[in-house]
């Protein structure tokens, strides 16, 4: 196995950083969590143009046909700038599953305006929430063996409280139709929630890593220059060893971040095992990062006013995001006969 980006994979995710630092900043996701839009369109807009929204797509409807490993390094940017738009749910999720079912005229147009963004849509395995409902045109939603799309038309929806108001869930109530039914076989359908869930798993697990190294390069900052006594707090060995070993829980968790998605797109037999211990390793290192930077920062951490609290709570509800450290171990164990 091969631990090395390609240069195009390297260059896509640093041109993805570059725009993210212009149009993402703290003031953009503050604007976000106060609106009631649930959306930045001129970021949507910079994502889509850039090919981002459609990455995952087949070339022939407009997209890219990129794989998890390509894209693990954008999840991280993502996570870095703590960019609220739902790029996850519509380029890693929908996409993918619209382009394996796509049956109908009407099906690949939708798909092609999902690929350029123009379309909205967001996806249901198993949870009694979904994010980013508000703004969907259709929604992807695996119920009693089926996979079904709903218009937004069909759907009635209820805001959910979230400890990060940029993370907007919604619960959704519909009304069971088999003229909503795109796939109906439970094994194909069994295996598209399979690969979707994995996924999910692997881009969620690259954002924790993004949130976690921006939280540990903050704090790192802070400790520098924030005095006490006449010294810089960063001075005293119990916050030089708090913030070591937050570097070191990042640091063993990025590798098995990119062995996951790496295994995915290769269709590894690893995959099942390599996906969960990745988004194991990715939630403690997130949580220990917020743990760590809330601490060291003091009382300043607390305030909503300082943007540390932007990428704290959105470090809290990642890691708990598909799976949190110890549905992941229970996981981990159950597939290695303990």
């Amino acid at each position: 196995m091969l631990f090395c980006f390609t240069d195009n994979q390297l260059l896509f995710a640093s041109a993805v950083k570059e725009m993210l630092v212009k149009e993402c900043t703290p003031a953009h996701v503050r604007e976000y969590g106060s609106s009631e839009s649930g959306t930045l369109p001129d970021l949507w807009e910079s994502l889509s143009s850039m090919g981002v929204i459609g990455m995952a797509g087949p070339e022939s409807h407009g997209g890219m046909e990129l794989v998890d490993v390509d894209f693990v390094l954008m999840m991280e940017e993502l996570g870095r700038a703590a960019c609220p738009e739902t790029v996850v749910e519509q380029a890693v999720l929908a996409v993918p599953l619209l382009a394996k079912c796509a049956a109908t005229d009407k099906h690949h147009e939708l798909l092609e305006s999902l690929i350029k963004g123009t379309t909205r849509a967001a996806v249901s395995i198993d949870s009694p929430y979904v994010r980013g409902a508000d703004i969907a045109d259709y929604f992807f939603i695996f119920k009693n063996g089926q996979l079904h799309l709903v218009e937004r038309e069909d759907v009635i929806l209820q805001r959910q409280e979230s400890v990060d108001e940029t993370r907007r869930l919604f619960s959704v109530e519909w009304n069971l139709s088999n003229e909503t039914v795109i796939e109906a076989n439970p094994e194909v359908v069994a295996s598209l929630a399979s690969i979707t869930r994995l996924r999910a798993e692997v881009a969620v697990a690259a954002q924790c890593i993004g949130v976690a190294d921006h939280l540990l390069g903050k704090t790192v900052e802070y400790v520098k220059q924030r005095e006490q006594f006449g010294k810089p707090v960063g001075v005293h060995q119990a916050v030089k060893h708090q913030l070591a070993d937050t570097g070191k829980a990042i640091e063993f968790a990025r590798p098995m971040v990119y062995r996951a998605a790496w295994c995915l797109s290769n269709e590894d037999p690893e995959t099942d095992h390599a996906v969960p211990i990745g988004k194991l390793l990715a939630s403690r290192a997130v949580e220990l990062a917020c743990r760590s930077s809330l601490q060291c920062h003091g009382a300043i951490a607390y305030t909503v006013e300082y943007d540390l609290q932007i990428w704290i709570k959105r470090g809290l509800a990642l890691s708990a995001s598909w799976g949190n450290e110890y549905t992941q171990s229970e996981r981990i164990a159950k597939l290695l006969g303990i």
